[in-house]
């Protein structure tokens, strides 16, 4: 590959302003150089170096026609206009969040992702990462309504298909779109509510209006998205009228993230102030964090720890006084070789080597099990 020295890059500027000499002046030629040179001198793209080169070839941008500016790319650069119009849309549309997203070292493919997004979207995203989330190109593609030219090829054929297959290729594809929504959702949420709760550090109240105002809608539509994704339909008692999603079963975790979204859709269900503040600390938080970041609720870990303990004693348990077939009783045996007279021979040795007979008492088993 040839390397390009300063008088190399001088000859090509020359030659590209001698064709567009009604449009650059010399005093234009000698700026381009220089921008050259400093583009030359970036070296490795950090975020950080993305904003410097887009600001770099906005610069050029506003000198050379479009046509002359995409042959000078590739000299100067060595990537395609395409790849130049997305460094100078960093630079142009995510100014305003040039610091955080330096901050939460967003690489440049997803700031070229983020480039061409909604501002409300990427609010979203940079509420995620800073939250500590781990998201790949593809997914804040999929949490700003951006597919890529290879995902959406397939997505016709998808819908086109018939059968079983065809509808859990649809049904992969919903899913897929749903999550990516209901975790940017669950993210921003659960910023808001930390951020709410900071003047607490300062001996300040929580204001319950703002932070209400900030969330209830989010939440209404995450508690949409959760049913979409989770809950099954439950047929109304009147046949004319929609199935409606029922409630995730009871006691689990998932269902109280349904309940808490349910309850945080609309402020007549939020505690008093009194309660406000411990409900938001000790119920509101740890959900949120369950559900972005897979964090353990109180008490998850001590259950997971005794049942563990519980189950190993209950093996161990189970292990004494089980019997294999040539220690059982005769009669256990003749009723065991009744029972595989309808399987095939050559299979019979087979499945008695897995079968075993618990020789203790029925009732000291409840006995047991009871302690």
């Amino acid at each position: 590959m040839a390397k390009y020295t300063h008088k190399k890059i001088s000859a090509k500027l020359a030659a590209k302003a001698a064709k567009a000499a009604d449009d650059v002046s010399p005093e234009d030629v000698s700026e381009l150089q220089a921008i050259g040179e400093d583009i030359r001198s970036l070296g490795r793209r950090t975020n950080l170096q993305a904003y410097e080169l887009g600001g770099y070839l906005a610069r050029a941008k506003a000198i050379l026609p479009e046509r002359e500016l995409g042959a000078w790319v590739k000299a100067i650069c060595k990537f395609t206009p395409k790849t130049a119009r997305n460094y100078i849309a960093v630079y142009e549309n995510l100014s305003l969040y040039k610091e955080r997203l330096v901050a939460t070292a967003t690489s440049p493919t997803m700031l070229f992702v983020l480039a061409y997004a909604e501002e409300k979207k990427v609010e979203e995203v940079l509420v995620a990462l800073e939250a500590g989330e781990e998201l790949t190109v593809a997914q804040v593609k999929q949490m700003v309504g951006v597919s890529t030219g290879k995902k959406a090829a397939p997505v016709p054929d998808s819908l086109n298909m018939g059968g079983l297959a065809g509808l859990r290729k649809v049904a992969d594809l919903k899913i897929e779109q749903d999550a990516a929504r209901f975790l940017g959702l669950m993210t921003s949420i659960l910023k808001k509510v930390e951020k709410a709760l900071e003047p607490l550090a300062r001996n300040r109240a929580v204001l319950k209006g703002a932070l209400s105002d900030a969330v209830m809608y989010d939440c209404r539509h995450a508690h949409d998205l959760i049913n979409s994704l989770a809950a099954p339909l439950r047929p109304d008692v009147t046949p004319h009228l929609n199935w409606r999603p029922e409630k995730l079963p009871d006691g689990t975790n998932w269902r109280k993230v349904q309940a808490l979204l349910h309850r945080m859709g609309g402020t007549e269900d939020w505690p008093d102030r009194a309660s406000f503040v411990p409900w938001l600390q000790n119920e509101v938080v740890p959900l949120l964090r369950f559900v972005v970041h897979g964090e353990p609720l109180p008490g998850d870990a001590e259950e997971e720890e005794a049942g563990s303990d519980v189950a190993v004693k209950i093996e161990q348990e189970a292990d004494e006084g089980l019997l294999g077939y040539g220690q059982m009783p005769l009669p256990v045996r003749d009723l065991i070789d009744s029972t595989l007279d309808t399987v095939a021979p050559d299979g019979r040795d087979e499945l008695k080597t897995k079968l075993v007979f618990d020789a203790r008492p029925f009732k000291r088993q409840l006995k047991r099990l009871a302690a």
